[in-house]
């Protein structure tokens, strides 16, 4: 999924990153209905679970901007305004 990152949190080893859909269908849906309302999603990963914590993980890896991170936090910090791709399978539905 194409995605803007727009913020990030970090609570009890839950790891949120909030983010505005970029793909083409989205931009074509606003182009289309004439609405300037961006839609923002939500990832979810829980580092406790071996899974989640390997995307995550390797996912940070592949972004260019966090190439200089030392820590979690860092290379958090360097992601948001970002533009990438997150798999749609970690998006918090509610």
């Amino acid at each position: 999924m194409d995605v803007e990152i727009i913020a990030y949190a970090v609570k009890d080893g839950i790891v949120s990153i909030s983010a505005i859909d970029i793909s083409d269908y989205n931009l074509q849906r606003l182009e289309r209905l004439r609405d300037d309302q961006e839609r923002e999603l939500e990832f979810v990963f829980d580092t406790s679970k071996k899974e989640e914590f390997s995307y995550l993980h390797k996912w940070l890896k592949r972004q260019k901007v966090t190439k200089e991170a030392k820590t979690w936090g860092e290379a958090l910090r360097s992601v948001v305004g970002i533009f990438t791709t997150i798999n749609g399978k970690y998006r918090n539905w509610q």
